[in-house]
């Protein structure tokens, strides 16, 4: 691309020490002048110039060939006469004989370092010329001054220092960087010859313009500069985060409670976490939460034996003892703070029935082979749950071979009661039971024999029983429990 500059001017009357300005009165000696440009970092391969309207004076000259020779060198200093290559011709364009003024105009192909100082030396053609009225030059350099530095930066988090590089394309180059972020813009550096900056964006500043986001995005611009000149800019952008726990919600006592839930349990009725029965049912107070810089709630979630409920109700699963429940609040930014709650569960287990004992009695309880009356007694064991559980103990019989019980009668826990009245003569079938709160159940089944007898006949001799009282017509019956044998051989076993 081409560049144009307007130069660092100086004349000089040739013959003069350089770094001195030159009289601009009528001399003997032509004046020269000097001119600094700045080549861009590609190099030059061209070079034009060209002046506002400068006059020209002295004796005789010819004004039709009012000319001019120019040059290029790298030195600052050593034009001591017109000695040196001429790069060149510059003729005026247009004379004005009312001002004696010229347009003075030339351009070169030349070939040039990059990046580097160079200068333009230009003096009159004829030696007659012997003042010119300065006046500024602009000089053209065709090339190009380097690319916009890119731009390196990673993601990272509000109240935290995040760098910045430049990689610049050629050295010189000066850098104006800022960074725009939820609407608002910082300068990190204006016209600098840095390469780096760091950005630490303030917590609560972008906080409160970020009420109802996590992060967003931060945009880095680069405006590129060489000698002064643009070159273009180039963009970056990153993802900034609120880093956990930075803006957390600050929690009140009671903000989270969790409360037994046993609806549509065995427990149901119950006030205590029953295992294997209950569960816990989390409840919350936003009115003892408090979120920073204009955030607001924005849900909830709990966490029970590796169970995740992020929707109301807020229940465990069925609690299988002491347990631990996770109870977090989010918030608008996604920042979150919680509480573990401790439960406390009440150890179940099924009732079951020990130390039974039947027997048949008499009416007073005591043991009678042909008792019409039996004596029932158990020993109940079941879960307490804190006096909320109950049992109901009872005995109930039946003949052996009828279908179904009889009346229950309620036993006390591990107290004997005489029942009756039941015949000597049939054998029965009695059942204990035991059932709690909770609607578990046990039993256990215990067989009363008839009266023994060695043998004893049915009436009208239709059926004999041996060890016991026949039961059944058309019967030999044996008590259970008994063999026929023939010597030492069973040959009918039960």
């Amino acid at each position: 691309m081409s560049t144009s500059l307007t130069t660092e001017a100086r004349w000089y009357r040739v013959g003069a020490r350089y770094g001195l300005d030159g009289s601009l009165g009528f001399d003997a000696y032509p004046l020269v002048g000097r001119f600094k440009f700045h080549t861009p970092a590609a190099g030059a391969a061209g070079l034009s110039f060209a002046s506002s309207a400068y006059a020209v004076y002295g004796g005789d000259y010819n004004y039709n060939d009012p000319g001019f020779h120019f040059l290029v060198t790298a030195e600052s200093s050593g034009y001591e006469s017109r000695t040196g290559t001429d790069l060149g011709t510059a003729a005026a364009k247009t004379w004005n004989s009312g001002t004696q003024k010229y347009n003075l105009t030339g351009s070169v192909t030349v070939e040039l370092m990059p990046d580097a100082d160079y200068y333009l030396w230009i003096w009159p053609r004829s030696a007659l010329i012997s003042r010119i009225e300065p006046g500024a030059i602009t000089v053209t350099v065709d090339g190009s001054y380097g690319a916009p530095s890119t731009i390196g930066a990673s993601d990272g988090s509000f109240g935290g220092p995040i760098p910045v590089s430049l990689n610049a394309s050629a050295t010189g180059a000066t850098h104006t960087l800022t960074v725009s972020c939820a609407g608002r813009t910082e300068t990190l550096l204006t016209d600098s010859g840095a390469v780096s900056a760091v950005w630490t964006p303030d917590l609560a500043t972008y906080a409160a313009l970020l009420p109802n986001a996590g992060s967003a995005q931060a945009t880095f611009s680069c405006v590129t500069k060489y000698g002064g000149i643009s070159v273009g800019s180039s963009t970056r952008t990153i993802t900034v985060s609120f880093a956990a726990g930075s803006l957390s919600p600050t929690l009140a006592a009671g903000w989270a409670s969790a409360a037994v839930y046993n609806t549509g349990s065995a427990a149901a009725g119950l006030s205590v976490y029953v295992q294997g029965c209950s569960k816990a049912e989390v409840s919350f107070d936003s009115a003892k939460i408090s979120c920073r810089y204009g955030a607001s709630v924005a849900g909830f979630r709990i966490r029970c034996g590796g169970v995740t409920v992020s929707a109301s109700p807020y229940r465990t699963g069925v609690l299988t003892g002491d347990a631990e429940i996770l109870c977090t609040v989010i918030d608008s930014r996604g920042q979150e703070a919680g509480e573990t709650l401790q439960i406390t569960v009440q150890p179940y287990a099924e009732p079951r029935l020990t130390e039974v004992t039947v027997f048949r009695c008499d009416s007073q309880g005591t043991a009678a082979d042909d008792g019409q009356y039996y004596s029932a007694k158990a020993k109940a064991l079941f879960s307490a749950l804190s006096g909320q559980n109950s049992i109901c103990l009872s005995a109930a019989h039946k003949r052996t071979d009828a279908s179904s019980y009889g009346t229950e009668t309620t036993l006390q826990n591990d107290t004997a009661l005489v029942i009756g009245t039941i015949s000597p003569d049939y054998s029965y079938q009695v059942r204990l039971k035991v059932t709690d709160a909770l609607g578990n159940s046990a039993q256990v089944l215990v067989a009363l024999a008839t009266q023994h007898w060695a043998m004893k006949f049915r009436p009208g001799g239709l059926g004999v029983g041996f060890g016991k009282a026949p039961e059944h017509d058309n019967c030999i019956e044996l008590p259970s429990g008994w063999v026929i044998r023939i010597g030492n051989t069973v040959v009918v076993s039960e």
